[in-house]
Order: structure tokens, then C-alpha cells, then sequence
């Protein structure tokens, strides 16, 4: 009995440490395919392509992608409820996958055959830039010349072709612009490069300045300045060549610049800045009650609208109107917002979208109901959410929550990109409709259309003018009424002369015609049954509608002398025929 317990002691013992090597194995296998998706890389470089390799480019593709993978159902479990309305409204793109954390993020101007962007550009807390296309490959990893965090990013076309200017701030203060440009290998092929072009003077050199918030581009006929907000609000100028032109200091930080004017709105109210004098000009917004604002936001389609969150928890939509020398700005609404800070706002067609350290809410502006008052939630959506989209069956980072920067950058048409936290970041395509009929509104509130009334207007002014003046031309016919008119009262006013039939009163009148009262005819007539010249002309002294007297023929013919029908006349005094016009060519 002793010895058949031990048998079956040791075969238990052989058939667990079986399975243990089986475990070990899959497990390996499991880490190899995960490795090979999360490392999978360009040379040497620390960003990595997520989900594009394995096939994850739609929502029906990631559940086959998950069950395929080794070691599945060892791991099986749900993160999070899954909801659909993300993956139905934004087509997910690609994702990367970052060694640090992603800190800025910018679209830049380069554009393909299409018209899309094509290239992204992060910026991680140690100084570092990458650059990606959107399918997901990594094309530059660029250290700059400070490992301070990048936390703002500005980038625009330069003079020269294929070329284009990135400008970071960094959280020590520092201002760095580098170039990009392209180079073509094939047809459909391109190379992208970069390095330092010049560092700002900020004026605080050998000290640590105060962090970069802001970062715009200013463009005055050729020339471009470079406009950098601090965290306490000064507001500095920089010429491209890296010299400082001019710095001013605001009563309350700027948070938003109108796109190509220097018109901003600020904590409290909205400024303009002078670029001659650095002269800054402040007013209050009508309806923000003493409220300071922490976020704004221009929207994409009318850049006069924007949408901020304030102090008090309420999401505002208001209107920025005028320019530098005499502007105005409105509060149009106000909406409870139950969100806490850090957020990021960004606009795209249509729609504005919000992001925080948890979840992202998309809001509808696209309406003619809601351009001018409230924006609408369309749907709310988590990150973690999003983020299990394209990492399926693997655990949530909880150290990563803490270290989540809410980021997120557009080129305001389509396209959306997110910083997720944890180093990750996610492109999606935008599917939402948009409500025709934004353009429609900017053109009718603008001087436009002033200058088509003023068109309109001038056109039928000549035109009645012209009118006005060809109606009694010498080419016009003559008026049948005035000439009836005209007849009958010479046939009564004169006493002497009386019609018995209408072709006697016609003849009358066609002589008046030929003899003064009109001048001939201008028109080719076929020859009359009528001789030219036999008869002599009819001159009534009866006076005319126009109380002038007419004068009297010396061979007048008393009304019994007259023959108003003629004899028959002789075909021999005609031609036969009459002469055409043209020559026909016989």
C-alpha cells in the first residue's frame, strides 16, 4: 500500500512539473508576440508602432486580433465597459508606443496629394521629439538642446519649398527653433530631416526661467514673429532670426491668440497687443461676472467664437469681435460643466472636444441651434477605454494614471490625435457629420456682403439710366399712339380737313412723316404701287400737339380736288426685279 501511494506521489509530481513547462512556455511565447508588437522599431529608436502590425486598423478586426494572439486565454478578462460610441464616431488610425511621457503634441503643415497632413510631432519630458507619419512610423527621434520637458510646440511652412519651422518651449523657459525639410527618394517616397536652426533669446540667459505656456506665429507682409507666453503672463516677441523685439506684460495670463490677429483672451476679459509699441489694450467680457477661466478654445470654422471653462465649474461660449485699436468681447452662454482640472481643449469641424485624465467629451457646435447658444454633449468616452481598443487583453497601467498629461492636437478638419498617458499615443479619423452652412454664416456677417448690395445697386442704377436715355433714339421706331394721337387731333383742330376712311388718314400721316415731322426712314421697303414724286404732299395748317404752327404748302388742294386712289400705273416704270443685297455668288 506504502509503495503504491508513492507511485502515484510521483507521478502527480511529474505530471505537475509537465504542466509547469508547458505554462513557461506559453508564457514565452506570449511575451515574444507581445514583444514583437511593442518593440518593433526604426534603427535604434525608443518609439514603437502599437496595433498596426497585427492588423488592428478597424473594429472588426481587434476581437480576431485578440483571440489569435498566444496566451489569450490565460489573460482573459474585461478592463473596463466597453462602449461604442468612440470606435463608431473616430476611426482608429495607428498608435505609438513612447519610453517616456508624451508632455506636447503638433500637426505639422507638410500635406500630401490630398491634402492631409502627414506628419506628427510629440514632444516627451526630457526634451526629446519625435516625429511619426500616421500610419504610425517613426521617422525622427530628434534630442534638442535641452533635456528640460517640451511644453509647448509651434510649427509653420518656411520661405523655402518642402521646408517647414518647428519651435518648442521647454519648461525651464528655453525656446528652440529647428528645421524640417523633405527629401525625395522615389515617386511616392520621402525622406524627413531635422535639426537645430537657432535658440531664441529670451533674455534670462544663465537662469531658469519660468515655463513656456503658449507659442504663436505672427505674420507681418514677409516677415514673421514669434509670440511666447509665460506661465505668469508676459508676453514676448521674438524676430525668426532669434533676436527679442519687444516683451509686455498683461494684468492677467493670455490663454487663447486669435488666428492672425493679436487679439487674445486672458483669465479675466480680453486684450490686443500693438506690435509697434508693445502697447497692450485690455476690456472686459460682458456676462463673465468677475469669473477666471482656465482653458479656452477658438472655434475651427468662425474664428471670432470660442468656448473656455471657468474657476466655477461652468462651460462658457462667447464672442471675440474687432482689432487691435477697438474690439469687444461677449459672453453668449453658460452651461454647468462637471469636470475637475488639468483639461485640454481642441476644436475640429463642427465639433469641440475636451480631454481630461479620465475621459474625453465630445461636444456639437455645428447647428444652427447651437452656433448661437449652448454646445450640445454628443457622447462621453474614457480613456482607459480607448485605450484597451488596441491593447487588448492586457492590464491597466495604474502607475502610469498619475503621470497622464490630457493631450490632445487636430488639424481642425478630420483629423484627432490623443495623448493617452502612459507613453501612449493614439491617431483616429473623425466619422462625425457636419451641418452644412458655417460659410453661409461667415459671409453674411462680413463686409461681403455690403459689397454685393453696393454692386447690385450700382448695376441698376445704370441700368434704368441707360434706359432712361435710348428710349426716344433716333434709331427707335415711331410711337403708333402718339402718331394716332397726333393725327386726330390735326383732323379736328384744323376745321378743314376731315377722313373719311382710314387709309386717307394713313396716307396724311405718312406724308407728314417724309416731310419733317420724322426724318426717313432708315430701313430698306419693297418698292410702293405708288409713283415717287407724282403728287404733291399734303401741309395742313392746323396745329400740331405741340401748339406749333405748320407751314403751308403753296400747291395745296382743296378737299374736292383730292384723289386719295390712285390710277393704275404702268409695270414698265419699275424693274422687274430687285437687286439682292449680297451677292449670292452666281
Amino acid at each position: 500500500m506504502h509503495n503504491q501511494h508513492q507511485s502515484q506521489i510521483d507521478k502527480l509530481e511529474q505530471l505537475v512539473k509537465n504542466l509547469s513547462e508547458l505554462v513557461t512556455r506559453l508564457e514565452s511565447k506570449f511575451d515574444d508576440s507581445k514583444n514583437y508588437v511593442n518593440n518593433k522599431e526604426k534603427g535604434d529608436r525608443s518609439a514603437h508602432i502599437v496595433g498596426r502590425d497585427v492588423g488592428i486598423h478597424d473594429e472588426g478586426s481587434k476581437g480576431e486580433a485578440a483571440a489569435a494572439a498566444p496566451g489569450n486565454r490565460l489573460k482573459a478578462g474585461s478592463i473596463t465597459k466597453y462602449s461604442p460610441f468612440w470606435s463608431e464616431k473616430f476611426q482608429f488610425m495607428s498608435a505609438v508606443s513612447l519610453d517616456s511621457v508624451a508632455t506636447s503634441v503638433n500637426v505639422l503643415p507638410f500635406r500630401d496629394y490630398e491634402g492631409a497632413s502627414k506628419y506628427i510631432a510629440v514632444g516627451d519630458d526630457s526634451g526629446r521629439v519625435y516625429v511619426f507619419l500616421r500610419n504610425g512610423d517613426v521617422l525622427v527621434e530628434f534630442s534638442t538642446l535641452t533635456d528640460s520637458p517640451v511644453t509647448a510646440m509651434l510649427s509653420y511652412m518656411s520661405a523655402y519649398m518642402n521646408e517647414s519651422v518647428l519651435v518648442t518651449g521647454h519648461s525651464n523657459g528655453v525656446i528652440l527653433a529647428h528645421r524640417l525639410w523633405e527629401t525625395s527618394l522615389a515617386e511616392d517616397l520621402s525622406s524627413l530631416h531635422m535639426e537645430n536652426h537657432v535658440a531664441l533669446d529670451t533674455g534670462e540667459a544663465g537662469s531658469i526661467g519660468t515655463p513656456v505656456s503658449i507659442l504663436e506665429v505672427h505674420h507681418v507682409a514677409r516677415s514673421r514673429y514669434i509670440l511666447s507666453v509665460e506661465g505668469k503672463g508676459k508676453i514676448k516677441v521674438f524676430r525668426e532670426n532669434g533676436t527679442l523685439y519687444g516683451l509686455a506684460v498683461p494684468t492677467s495670463r493670455p490663454l487663447a491668440f486669435l488666428k492672425q490677429r493679436l487679439l487674445f483672451l486672458m483669465e479675466k476679459g480680453a486684450g490686443s497687443l500693438d506690435l509697434r509699441t508693445m502697447k497692450i489694450r485690455e476690456t472686459e467680457c460682458e456676462g463673465l461676472n468677475d469669473s477666471t477661466v482656465s482653458n479656452y478654445v477658438f472655434d475651427a470654422t468662425e474664428r471670432s467664437k470660442a468656448y473656455g471653462f471657468t474657476s466655477s465649474g461652468e462651460l462658457i461660449h462667447l464672442l471675440l469681435l474687432g482689432d487691435v485699436t477697438n474690439f469687444k468681447c461677449r459672453v453668449r452662454s453658460r452651461k454647468k460643466f462637471d469636470m475637475d482640472d488639468p483639461l485640454a481643449f481642441q476644436a475640429i469641424k463642427g465639433y469641440l472636444l475636451i480631454i481630461g485624465q479620465e475621459k474625453i467629451y465630445v461636444y456639437n457646435v455645428s447647428t444652427q441651434h447651437y452656433r448661437s447658444g449652448a454646445p450640445r454633449l454628443t457622447f462621453s468616452a474614457g480613456i482607459e477605454e480607448i485605450k484597451s481598443s488596441f491593447l487588448p487583453g492586457q492590464a491597466v497601467d495604474e502607475s502610469g494614471k498619475e503621470k497622464a498629461i490630457p493631450l490632445i492636437a487636430s488639424d481642425r478638419e478630420k483629423l484627432v490625435i490623443l495623448g493617452l498617458g502612459g507613453g501612449y499615443v493614439g491617431m483616429y479619423r473623425s466619422k462625425l457629420p457636419i451641418t452644412r452652412g458655417e460659410s453661409s454664416t461667415v459671409l453674411w456677417t462680413s463686409p461681403v456682403l455690403f459689397f454685393i448690395l453696393f454692386l447690385f445697386g450700382a448695376w441698376q442704377f445704370f441700368a434704368k439710366k441707360k434706359e432712361a436715355l435710348t428710349s426716344w433714339g433716333p434709331d427707335d421706331p415711331f410711337n403708333s399712339t402718339s402718331v394716332t394721337s397726333g393725327g386726330a387731333s390735326l383732323g379736328s383742330g384744323s376745321g378743314e380737313r376731315s377722313y373719311t376712311d382710314s387709309s386717307s388718314r394713313n396716307a396724311d400721316i405718312m406724308d407728314m412723316r417724309n416731310n419733317g415731322l420724322r426724318g426717313p426712314s432708315r430701313r430698306y421697303t419693297s418698292p410702293s404701287r405708288y409713283p415717287g414724286g407724282g403728287g404733291s404732299s399734303f401741309r395742313p395748317s392746323a396745329v400740331d400737339t405741340s401748339s406749333r404752327p405748320l407751314s403751308v404748302d403753296p400747291n395745296y388742294r382743296a378737299t374736292s380736288e383730292l384723289k386719295f386712289r390712285g390710277s393704275n400705273l404702268d409695270s414698265s416704270a419699275f424693274p422687274k426685279r430687285r437687286e439682292n443685297l449680297y451677292d449670292d455668288g452666281n
